[in-house]
């Protein structure tokens, strides 16, 4: 029992307050590599990191100040997290800037996508990096190798998957937003190129 209470004791000093969340997320399988780079949605949102070996970070767009702040493309990176079953995505529940730092813990995980949305009309040219993943792990859009972001619906991905997979030229037209050089959309026109470009399938535009 002594030795029980004093674990969990040094658990409590090593992580920040957990701001009400009733569990230590530090007992959640952890995932550690080095930051390739923040991912903002159409909104301007910074709600998704990835890593340089492949995984997706889910986070809440009110932890990405401080994450930003802190933690640059390069650095090592750790997350305590939920993975989703099929594809290398996880859910942020609590972070470090590297295995021998304390945790921070989040408050309101990401649980789902972000639907907010941006109001600047912006075309978007590039090859196909990989796929954008919900926190379920279903392709949601694409993630561009010059940095652009096209978010689809579920439904959307699905219909047009043949045209998306990675080394894949696109064009896509959409609302969302430009900050410094990167730029995200909810794409309504896609296609290989601009005299290809055809509406997003009725139904399926976000």
């Amino acid at each position: 029992m002594g030795a029980l209470c004093g674990s969990l004791m040094a658990g409590d000093a090593s992580a920040r307050s957990p701001r009400g969340i009733w569990f230590d997320p530090t007992q959640l399988p952890s995932y550690s590599g080095r930051l390739e780079r923040w991912v903002m949605n159409p909104a301007g949102e910074t709600d998704r990191a990835l890593l340089r070996e492949g995984a997706q970070i889910i986070l809440p767009p009110s932890e990405a100040a401080e994450l930003t702040s802190l933690i640059n493309p390069g650095d090592p990176f750790t997350v305590w997290g939920v993975r989703a079953r099929a594809a290398p995505v996880i859910t942020m529940l609590a972070w470090a800037r590297g295995d021998t730092e304390p945790a921070n813990f989040v408050a309101q995980p990401a649980w789902f996508a972000s639907t907010r949305r941006g109001t600047e009309n912006h075309r978007l040219t590039g090859e196909v990096d990989r796929a954008l993943l919900t926190p379920q792990g279903e392709p949601m859009g694409v993630l561009l190798r010059n940095g652009g972001v096209i978010r689809l619906t579920v439904a959307a991905h699905e219909a047009l998957a043949a045209r998306l997979a990675a080394g894949e030229s696109l064009v896509a037209e959409g609302a969302g937003l430009q900050r410094g050089n990167d730029v995200a959309i909810d794409a309504v026109m896609l296609g290989r190129d601009a005299a290809s470009m055809a509406a997003v399938p009725a139904g399926a535009a976000p």
